[in-house]
């Protein structure tokens, strides 16, 4: 028995159209697909080897946001990127939340940045 692969990563949407343009002028994602499930509908982005699934629920929904240090909540996921230093600037441009600038971590050995989605969700990238 074994674990072949993350399907997909699925994030809840509180602003859509600002979750939209974050993704697709941002991360440069194109939207595969969209479904209609009834009570909700999911946005799908192609992101290499995995799907990225923006919901947006139909009916009202509550917010919840947690910090980064509280117990039992996901935390964040995390990207390899090419040129952090484009991302960070094309977030400070946008306006979008920087958690932690670029920084190199010594314990990791890599270049990480963490940043916020208009959701709340904290995207950890990390320099190629």
């Amino acid at each position: 028995m074994q674990i072949l692969t993350v399907d997909h990563i699925t994030i809840n949407l509180e602003k859509k159209e600002e979750s939209f343009a974050f993704y697709e002028n941002v991360f440069g994602l194109k939207k595969a697909d969209e479904k209609n499930m009834g009570d909700h509908i999911l946005h799908l982005y192609q992101l290499p080897g995995v799907i990225l699934e923006l919901i947006e629920y139909l009916d009202d929904q509550k917010t919840v946001h947690t910090e980064p240090k509280n117990k039992g909540v996901y935390r964040h996921f995390a990207v390899t990127v090419d040129d952090l230093g484009a991302f960070h600037d094309a977030c400070v441009k946008a306006g979008y939340g920087i958690n932690m600038e670029p920084e190199f971590v010594e314990g990791l050995g890599k270049t990480v940045m963490l940043i916020k989605d208009p959701n709340g969700v904290e995207i950890e990238l990390i320099q190629a």
